[in-house]
């Protein structure tokens, strides 16, 4: 990931501190579990926290795999930022005179990049689906759908989810459709501008990701604290 997603890391990171402790403070406060619940405290714990760390694998890799797909649909340099290449210029070098600087003859865009956002957009998107699919098995069975109503793990989960995912696609959307406006409208003269040039696709991939994990995430949110049967 280059420049245009360095905020999304340290956005996770500040959105996840931030609700895991607002929730253990609830928790140790007033949120208490019933007894029965209670007795299998470590293992729930072990299954929604890995239910949590799977689907932020799975939505790295689909970030990614959105990403990859941008560039095919809308060209590379939607995607991804170009290399520049210059000519090679050999100056005879004499007393007083200062070297020509080389020209810039062209910008490269490497297909390696994709190729490689490709294969590790897969690999975390196929592990972090498969053990999100595998905990959540476990985690039916381990909780019944009336019990989940009561869980305070899960609605710890599902709050946290909402709280990083939203806060994740509220910030990353409007950054995409900033860059994307001046990617469209904006004349940038090639070569020349490559490091001004916006580059859309990679904030729009996570940002798409980040916006279908959320959308996933409230109804299974208000549905637990409203007193619904989806978990």
């Amino acid at each position: 990931m280059n420049m245009n997603a360095s905020i999304l890391i340290p956005l996770i990171l500040v959105l996840g501190f931030v609700s895991i402790v607002v929730t253990a403070i609830v928790y140790f406060r007033s949120e208490l579990e019933p007894e029965v619940l209670r007795q299998r405290f470590l293992l729930r714990f072990y299954l929604y926290a890995t239910l949590f760390v799977s689907s932020l694998i799975l939505f790295v890799g689909s970030g990614l795999l959105l990403k990859v797909g941008l560039s095919h649909a809308a060209g590379m340099p939607f995607s991804y930022r170009g290399h520049p290449v210059y000519a090679k210029a050999y100056v005879e070098v004499e007393l007083g005179r200062t070297p020509e600087e080389p020209k810039l003859e062209r910008i490269e865009y490497r297909q390696e990049e994709r190729l490689r956002d490709l294969l590790t957009g897969a690999a975390f998107a196929v592990v972090g689906g498969l053990s999100f699919v595998l905990h959540r098995i476990l985690r039916n069975r381990v909780e019944s759908a009336e019990e989940r109503l009561v869980s305070f793990l899960n609605k710890g989960y599902l709050t946290v989810s909402g709280v990083i995912y939203g806060g994740a696609a509220l910030v990353l959307i409007p950054i995409g459709l900033y860059q994307l406006i001046g990617y469209a409208i904006i004349a940038y003269p090639e070569p020349k501008s490559v490091w001004q040039r916006p580059v859309p696709g990679e904030i729009l991939g996570f940002a798409i990701a980040a916006l279908a994990a959320w959308l996933w995430t409230l109804p299974h949110l208000f549905s637990t604290f409203g007193g619904g049967k989806r978990g």
